[in-house]
């Protein structure tokens, strides 16, 4: 209890620091701005900054799980503050550290849209199973939230992401539709050795679960979801 009250006073003050870096940006002042996010990282996973960066975004996360904080709102926290520390390297022309730090930031965002994800569809089972679920209808309502991910997809276009990062990736643009984007993200790791062709071929499976209406509206119609499919036949071979 008293690492969660830790941790939510920790996210409650997270929105004045980044408008502070944001703040400090904006005078050219780069390196106080890096302190600041420095110090936050330092407060929020009790590790010292300079290895807080080094970690690759599962290992933090895994962290505030062995704390028992790592709840979507944590580790959404964590991905907002490294999302601004990344665009401070940016404007100090250190743009592949940039990039390293905005692949954490949004592997931290799917993770916790995931998290997210599956904790709503458990909790509708269980109110589907208990009968609940009319009674509640108009008293809980899905917060809306700004699709943090999206900023983070379009800046990091080409840019080659880890395996694990890059699945989930391409599992976002598919979940908002974009399949077009999930496809070539999905060629991108194959030609890099970073998944597999039976991954790649799942993805063309689900996409013909699709209506032609929905297909092109993500900009891959359903010839050329058969066309991919049968290049990938082509591959198993």
């Amino acid at each position: 209890m008293l690492q969660r009250d830790y941790m939510m006073r920790m996210i409650a003050g997270m929105t004045e620091a980044l408008g502070q870096m944001m703040g400090l940006r904006r005078q050219q002042k780069h390196e106080e701005a890096l302190s600041l996010s420095g110090d936050l990282l330092e407060k929020l996973l009790r590790i010292r900054p300079e290895l807080a960066r080094r970690l690759s975004a599962e290992d933090l996360i895994d962290m505030l799980g062995q704390r028992g904080t790592a709840d979507p709102d944590d580790i959404r926290a964590l991905g907002l503050l490294m999302g601004a520390e990344a665009d401070t390297l940016d404007e100090l022309g250190r743009g592949a550290e940039a990039n390293v730090l905005r692949g954490k930031a949004l592997h931290m965002h799917l993770a916790a849209e995931i998290e997210e994800q599956a904790h709503e569809h458990a909790l509708a089972e269980e109110l589907h199973a208990s009968g609940g679920a009319d009674r509640i209808i108009g008293e809980h309502t899905k917060q809306e939230r700004a699709d943090e991910a999206a900023p983070l997809l379009a800046k990091l276009a080409g840019v080659r992401l880890p395996a694990r990062t890059g699945k989930l990736a391409a599992e976002a643009y598919e979940r908002r539709g974009r399949y077009d984007k999930a496809e070539d993200l999905w060629y991108a790791m194959l030609e890099d050795g970073d998944a597999r062709v039976e991954e790649a071929a799942a993805f063309y499976e689900r996409l013909a679960q699709r209506s032609d209406e929905q297909l092109i509206a993500g900009g891959l119609p359903r010839d050329e979801v058969e066309l991919g499919a049968a290049g990938l036949e082509r591959m198993k071979e």
